[in-house]
């Protein structure tokens, strides 16, 4: 058998690859509520009025990413700032629904 120290390297197959997929973890039960606050909080700082950085919820950047991972433009974003379907849609597709 072939290894990492003869200069061979390994043989197919040999050793498990497990993918790593990037990206923000999905929060559950009522990190999940905190998740969706800070997810409006982050609509509302980009389509509304600016949340200034020591008043922000301490999952805003964890929520912006997630935004980012939507795909999502400022106009179905200002929709989703208002509660609504598109906030629901958008909880849904985040993962974030109740």
């Amino acid at each position: 058998m072939t290894g990492p120290g003869n200069g061979k390297g390994l043989e197919p197959g040999s050793r498990a690859v497990i993918p790593l997929m990037a990206g923000v973890a999905r929060p559950r039960g009522e990190r999940r509520v905190l998740m969706r606050e800070a997810v409006v909080e982050v609509i509302g700082h980009l389509v509304l009025k600016t949340v200034p950085p020591e008043e922000r919820s301490p999952l805003f950047d964890q929520a912006r990413d997630l935004l980012t991972e939507a795909g999502w433009g400022l106009d179905e974003l200002f929709e989703a700032a208002h509660d609504g379907p598109a906030r629901q849609d958008l909880f849904r597709l985040l993962g974030l629904e109740e």
